[in-house]
């Protein structure tokens, strides 16, 4: 729960700082000029790819909960072990093959479980993209 509850204020200073940002090109808009309007047009443009990351952000966290809720660990995981653990996941994708979205999210839990966020968030991108194919 806590984390929804930072995810929406996070949300929402985004929002804010959206807003802002609107307002400063709105001016900008108003001021006229070749120069007002240029950075008018370079502020809605930080603004689409602000609205954008966000959007491509809350929708990853929405599917990867979804993952989330639907996995159960498999008989052969390994407890206590990161690094093992990791082996064994990479193992059974390697023998499950690309489309085998649970065998992913276990691989992703592992690079997680090491603290590699990078390799996690790669692993359960591959595993939405396998769940939704």
């Amino acid at each position: 729960m806590r984390q929804k509850i930072f995810v929406a204020a996070l949300v929402l200073i985004s929002a804010a700082y959206c807003w802002g940002l609107g307002w400063i090109a709105w001016g900008f808009l108003r001021a006229g000029g070749a120069l007002g309007y240029g950075l008018a047009l370079g502020i809605v443009i930080l603004l689409a790819l602000t609205l954008w990351v966000i959007w491509r952000e809350v929708l990853f966290g929405l599917r990867a909960a979804g993952l989330s809720r639907r996995y159960s660990p498999p008989a052969q995981a390994v407890d206590g072990d990161p690094r093992a653990e990791f082996e064994a996941a990479r193992g059974a994708v390697l023998s499950g093959g690309d489309q085998d979205w649970a065998a992913w999210f276990r691989l992703a839990l592992a690079y997680d479980a090491l603290r590699d966020r990078k390799g996690a968030r790669m692993a359960t991108r591959h595993a939405i993209d396998a769940d939704q194919s």
